[in-house]
């Protein structure tokens, strides 16, 4: 049976990647900082040989690396109060990576997990392509960028780089904070004309799962979203509609926006704790639409078509509320 390492399965794109690559024929090594957390979540009742680690130096577990057919890399760090932060896990923590699989397992394909961020905001409406210069323009876009070139400069064997828009679903924690305004009647909405490509969790994760498989698409710089682009303000007024209530909508201004995302960055120094929101995030949600090519990904994988965004944020609200995520209670 082929063997599949896999970092970041406990968190929420992770989890949904380790169940597609079971459900593809792998066997998965699941890298986990505290064994404990793997039998949670998205992970239950999966079939996975959890081992303990982190891409600290000296805390890979080699054993677990050695001779395996593909690294599955979701592992990244998606909030910071700086960029050396962001470095430390998503430039350096790759190369680490990179460095011990270059020795334990030379042949495996390496898929790396990556984000729009990487490739920078689409200009004047076209969608940004593969062959496009990327442009980062935060914190964390740069970060992931650089574990690109890190991919593309200590990988030997087969590389795949895959930049997923906004992924969505069960388990996720990003846009939770929509569904639990909506459903107290009420969700501000931010550069409401912005528009962005997202992607459901399940066909994201099987786009990858089925990467590990594909050494003949090494080399590539892939996009991963649906087809379909959205308005801020239309998927605010979408995740409204499946509250089973009418939601109210409040834009706010870009002067706010960058407003709040500075005073979020003053109380993280003045904390020491990083924030979900900050002046980096306020940037990119600023900086107009994040719209990509995900079509050349799609079809070289023969993925199925995705589902519409309605009947995927029906099903997330299915999941939140099954889970007792919408009360604030659980997290």
């Amino acid at each position: 049976m082929r063997i599949a390492f896999l970092t970041g399965g406990t968190g929420f794109l992770g989890g949904h990647v380790a169940r597609a690559l079971v459900g593809e024929g792998w066997r998965v090594r699941l890298l986990a900082r505290k064994r404990p957390q793997a039998g949670a979540g998205l992970l239950d009742g999966l079939d996975v040989d959890v081992v303990a680690g982190e891409l600290a130096a000296g805390r890979l577990p080699e054993s677990a690396i050695a001779g395996v057919d593909a690294i599955v890399h979701v592992a990244g760090l998606t909030k910071a109060r700086s960029l050396e932060d962001y470095r430390e896990v998503n430039a350096r923590g790759t190369e680490r990576l990179l460095e011990a699989s270059a020795r334990l397992a030379p042949r495996a394909i390496f898929v790396h997990v990556s984000s729009q961020a990487a490739a920078g905001p689409s200009a004047g409406g076209r969608p940004v392509s593969e062959s496009d210069e990327p442009r980062p323009i935060s914190w964390y876009g740069l970060s992931k960028r650089e574990g690109e070139e890190a991919v593309e400069r200590v990988w030997r064997g087969p590389w795949h780089i895959v930049r997923p828009g906004v992924v969505y679903g069960p388990g996720d924690r990003g846009l939770l904070q929509y569904f639990r305004m909506a459903a107290r009647g009420w969700i501000p909405v931010p550069a409401g004309r912005t528009r962005v490509q997202i992607i459901g969790a399940e066909r994201a994760a099987l786009a990858l799962a089925r990467a590990a498989s594909r050494p003949d698409l090494a080399g590539r710089r892939s996009f991963l979203c649906d087809p379909e682009a959205v308005s801020l303000e239309d998927l605010a007024r979408r995740i409204g509609e499946g509250s089973g209530r009418r939601p109210r909508l409040f834009p706010v201004p870009d002067a706010v926006v960058g407003l709040l995302g500075l005073a979020e960055t003053l109380v993280e120094r003045a904390t020491r704790r990083s924030r979900p929101f900050n002046a980096d995030k306020a940037k990119e949600i600023l900086a107009g639409d994040w719209l990509c090519d995900g079509r050349p990904l799609a079809e070289a994988l023969g993925l199925p078509p995705a589902r519409s965004l309605d009947e995927g944020l029906k099903a997330a609200w299915a999941w939140y509320r099954a889970a007792g995520w919408l009360t604030g209670k659980t997290l």
